[in-house]
């Protein structure tokens, strides 16, 4: 769930429709400490691109198109 930046903001309205946040900042933040911590910031990084370029398909983000 945290590597979906979406999960916690809503961007620009011209670009998207607002939604429900699923977490908070803050708690966004913790996973992804957690996540840099365990992986290292490269992976994490590359994740974060990919899912900004929807490069992801589902919920989990887990399946790249």
């Amino acid at each position: 769930m945290v590597g979906n930046p979406s999960y916690v903001v809503n961007i620009d309205p011209g670009l998207a429709v607002a939604h429900d946040l699923v977490i908070s900042e803050e708690e966004r933040i913790c996973g992804e400490r957690g996540l840099i911590a365990a992986l290292g910031p490269e992976p994490c990084l590359r994740n974060l691109l990919a899912v900004l370029k929807g490069a992801t398909r589902g919920a989990d983000n887990s399946t790249a198109r």
